[in-house]
């Protein structure tokens, strides 16, 4: 089979692989749509923790069961799957804890692993959850970054009747502020600079979507940093109110370091808090995709042909589509 692979000097090829033989407790997927996301842009220019080079990209993806290993239950060939990229141990203390994004064994399809940017990739069957066929290879395909989404706003401690800002209006920053809004929130405000995403934030439901510059003075009660960027996240300390939460989403440099006030985060009473992936949201990621089809679908850009994964990635500088993905033609 064909698979794209990233090498650890940066480099991009379509090699040739042998289809994955799957154990008795996985199965094979062929993709039928693959999202592109900051993970594979760190991977690809920079590195990212976890990381096994040469590595094969994808881990936003759905497609179709084409084999069964023999002690499979509940998924059968034909299937269509939209898969939980990370693969945990279930045994050490954050598993059993509940909190299997931070296995100490996490190996993630995409990053530890070989990813779904090649005609066939091997899932245990755990992560592989049937959708309806009427989602459309698109939609399935975001319910990844989606349950990210959910489990950033789960992270919050309730979004209920706050005054919710986020930053950074890409595909992670687009679906919290979608989750949150169906969740219940006074308000939901989106901070990007490009102006088509503040259109397309506006398309979706949201209608306050401004330029950073614009948020100047009211504080929030809840801020969401999906930006990755150290400005926003400054920002965004900057911009919470007495007792306020500030979820930090958005992937930064391991090296970078951001300075803030420690009397400020005192007097006030602030909270900081990490959000890593998608946790256990996946789940409830696939029952909430078909509430916000239609603003998922809004979100995608262009699509690429899997071979033309670089021309895929060199078409996101431009700013103007929120989600890239990748086609199985």
């Amino acid at each position: 089979m064909k698979a794209i692979e990233i090498t650890q000097d940066h480099k991009i090829s379509i090699v040739e692989r042998a289809v994955p033989e799957i154990s008795s407790t996985e199965v094979l997927v062929k993709p039928t749509r693959c999202g592109i996301c900051g993970t594979d842009l760190h991977i690809l220019h920079h590195g990212f923790v976890g990381t096994h080079y040469p590595c094969t990209p994808g881990h936003e993806f759905g497609g179709h069961v084409v084999a069964v290993g023999k002690d499979v239950q509940g998924l059968k060939e034909g299937d269509f799957v939209a898969v939980d990229p990370n693969v945990v141990c279930g045994e050490c203390r954050w598993c059993k804890a509940g909190r299997p994004n931070l296995c100490v064994q996490l190996a993630p399809i995409g990053v530890g692993r070989f990813g779904a940017a090649a005609e066939f990739v091997s899932v245990p069957s755990r992560n592989a959850f049937r959708v309806k066929q009427s989602i459309g290879d698109g939609a399935a395909a975001m319910i990844e970054p989606l349950a990210c989404a959910l489990h950033a706003v789960e992270s919050s401690q309730g979004v209920r009747g706050h005054n919710v800002l986020v930053f950074g209006g890409g595909t992670m920053g687009m679906l919290i502020a979608l989750a949150a809004k169906a969740q219940g929130a006074g308000s939901v405000a989106i901070a990007d600079p490009s102006p088509a995403k503040l259109l397309i934030a506006r398309q979706v439901g949201i209608p306050i979507a401004k330029t950073p510059s614009e948020f100047n003075g009211d504080p929030f009660d809840i801020v969401f940093e999906a930006a990755g960027v150290t400005g926003a996240l400054t920002q965004a300390m900057g911009l919470l109110d007495k007792t306020g939460t500030l979820v930090q989403v958005g992937v930064h440099d391991e090296d970078k370091m951001v300075p803030f006030n420690p009397f400020i985060l005192y007097e006030r009473e602030h909270k900081f808090i990490g959000s890593n992936s998608c946790a256990k949201q996946f789940e409830p990621a696939v029952d909430f995709i078909e509430d916000i089809k239609t603003q998922t679908e809004a979100l995608i850009g262009k699509t690429f042909s899997v071979w033309d994964f670089e021309k895929a990635v060199n078409s996101m500088s431009s700013g103007e589509a929120v989600k890239t993905q990748l086609r199985f033609d």
